[in-house]
């Protein structure tokens, strides 16, 4: 990936997604203060949810114009006009809306980061996929953390809504940084290796792109609905986790309000942490072996928020939700790019765990608020580390690798020149028609 990519790429998406590091903590207490009732917030807390869900769409679109770059531009000026506006909105309808477009899980912040996971796949060689994705993820918890550390501070002495004054700012550079995205011969940001040569317009045929297109098109298999339902069930037993933690600590330990920061920085800083690594570790041993223990962290911290009796000891249990939080946000994405296996789907791939991140945080939530006043905090937390470990035994039963070594050692100068008719080559990969693909590819690290 070219300097300019890397400045532009993961400046857009630390500006972008830092906003959370406001909605996460303040932004309830903010719309409370505008007047909004506890129902009226939880109404457009679900409203964004669902508008979330566009995502899929748009990721589509996407890959069929190969043409990421203005949907994710069009996405940060939506977030950055609405943390404009956002001081100066009253009334409901006008702050659900505005909410909507500027909410962690509504329909700009989830396009982001279905689009920015997106491009990094795309200017990443296939063998490098994990390591980009790695590479960026990293910068949402970075971004998060700034934001919400001095956004508590700020607040403490000028009140919550000016947090939003230098917030608005953050967002606008994340638009410059967007801007600054570029790819040769690709309107959206590169072909999927950057800097390789492209015939009429698509990406050449590498060794691993000829093995791809080898796997069936078009509709998805077994393995994936598979690896779609623990997806939606990962974030059905952790969304409840996060919306109840706060009222657990406050209620049933009596901890202090700064305790909830707390656990929410630990969790932030342990995904910070391990993205990256976790990105390298999973080009060089795999995918699965990493999702199990992502989906095992998940459960075990289930477990023990359930057997919890010291605000400290909760604190210490989030280091497990940083942990599962940040293998799903570097591990699901390069699963299903590996496993739709087509480099003009990339968009797509992202989507689709983006769309079942959202379907799963929702539909989560409101199914344990069905059951939270029976069980009370503890058994809800214990029930959904029941479903949790369903889930685990799913996965490792019906989910299998993505990465293959031989693969991996295909890619390269000698595979490149592999014999193979150019035009037969091109029919399969691009699905057009071309005189031939050729050239041997240079593939710069993530």
């Amino acid at each position: 990936m070219t300097l300019r990519n890397r400045i532009g790429l993961y400046g857009a998406y630390l500006f972008g997604m830092s906003g959370i590091g406001f909605t996460l903590p303040f932004l309830p207490l903010y719309l409370s203060q505008k007047g909004l009732a506890d129902g009226e917030i939880g109404m457009v807390s679900t409203l964004a949810a669902l508008t979330a869900l566009a995502q899929f769409p748009i990721g589509l679109l996407a890959d069929r114009f190969q043409w990421r770059k203005p949907f994710l531009i069009v996405a940060l000026a939506l977030l950055a006009i609405s943390t404009v506006l956002l001081p100066g909105a009253h009334g409901a309808i006008w702050l659900g809306l505005l909410v909507v477009l500027f909410a962690e899980n509504g329909i700009c912040r989830a396009v982001v980061e279905s689009l920015s996971g997106a491009e990094a796949a795309s200017m990443a060689s296939p063998e490098h996929v994990g390591s980009a994705l790695g590479a960026l993820r990293f910068f949402r918890p970075a971004g998060v953390v700034v934001v919400a550390l001095m956004g508590g501070l700020w607040a403490e002495r000028y009140g919550v809504g000016s947090v939003l004054v230098w917030l608005a700012v953050v967002q606008c550079l994340a638009v410059v940084c967007g801007l600054l995205i570029q790819g040769p011969g690709h309107r959206g940001g590169g072909p999927l290796v950057e800097n390789a040569p492209v015939v009429r317009g698509f990406a050449p045929a590498t060794a691993a792109m000829r093995m791809e297109a080898k796997r069936p098109r078009g509709g998805y298999d077994r393995a994936l609905w598979a690896f779609i339902a623990v997806m939606v069930l990962f974030h059905f037993c952790n969304a409840p986790a996060g919306v109840y933690l706060g009222l657990f600590l406050n209620r049933d330990l009596e901890a202090p309000m700064r305790v909830l920061s707390y656990s929410f920085v630990v969790s932030m800083i342990a995904w910070a942490v391990l993205a990256r690594p976790a990105g390298r570790l999973a080009d060089r041993i795999g995918r699965r072996p990493l999702l199990v223990v992502g989906w095992m962290a998940m459960s075990v911290r289930l477990v023990l928020l359930a057997i919890a009796e010291e605000s400290w000891q909760v604190v210490a249990v989030q280091v497990l939700d940083g942990v599962a939080s940040g293998l799903f946000s570097v591990l699901a994405g390069a699963w299903v790019t590996d496993r739709l296996g087509d480099a003009r789907r990339v968009s797509e791939a992202q989507a689709i765990v983006g769309t079942s991140l959202v379907f799963g945080s929702a539909l989560g939530p409101a199914v344990a608020a069905q059951f939270v006043d029976v069980l009370g905090y503890r058994g809800l937390f214990g029930a959904l580390a029941i479903v949790g470990g369903i889930s685990t035994l799913t996965l490792m039963a019906f989910v299998p690798e993505t990465l293959r070594p031989k693969l991996q050692a295909q890619v390269g100068p000698a595979a490149a020149d592999e014999q193979a008719p150019p035009a037969a080559i091109a029919l399969e990969c691009a699905g057009a028609d071309i005189a031939g693909v050729y050239g041997e590819s240079r593939h710069d690290d993530p």
